[in-house]
């Protein structure tokens, strides 16, 4: 009972702590819950070398967009992962419409639905946030709004 507690807290203090920030670990992320479309339960890879957060329906299509141009490995050959945060996003409507257009996209899509997200993961209005990764620890934050800045991120 007292390593159940002691790791609820762990996570609890994780969970409510600071913002990522460079030589955060990457493993904090793991802390969240992520899905893609269709419902799978997903985990972010050890070899992810770079985050794509979008957190606002605007750069979640630009984003969208511009990884429907690319193969359907593109980002898993360039060690990338996109992940968007949808908790502002009313259920029924997630439901109704988000989800079915989604589900269409060939690109691998993974989905936060929680609050908390937000607030640790650094974020500028009407921007995408990415997180640059080596050796399993945060190295970059930036943030962009172009698909030409997002297509050079990912192939750096």
């Amino acid at each position: 009972m007292n390593k159940f507690l002691a790791a609820l807290t762990m996570s609890v203090v994780l969970l409510s702590g600071d913002s990522l920030k460079i030589d955060s670990p990457l493993n904090i992320l793991d802390n969240f819950k992520y899905e893609t479309p269709t419902g799978r339960q997903m985990k972010i890879p050890q070899k992810t070398k770079l985050v794509i957060v979008a957190f606002e329906k605007d750069t979640g299509a630009l984003v969208n967009e511009y990884l429907d141009t690319q193969s359907k490995f593109y980002l898993l050959k360039n060690n990338s992962i996109f992940i968007a945060d949808i908790n502002k996003m009313p259920s029924i409507i997630t439901s109704m419409f988000a989800l079915p257009k989604l589900q269409k996209y060939k690109h691998l899509i993974y989905l936060h639905y929680g609050d908390k997200f937000q607030n640790t993961v650094p974020n500028k209005e009407e921007k995408i946030t990415l997180l640059r990764i080596e050796d399993s620890k945060i190295k970059e934050i930036t943030f962009i709004s172009s698909k030409q800045e997002l297509k050079a991120a990912i192939e750096k």
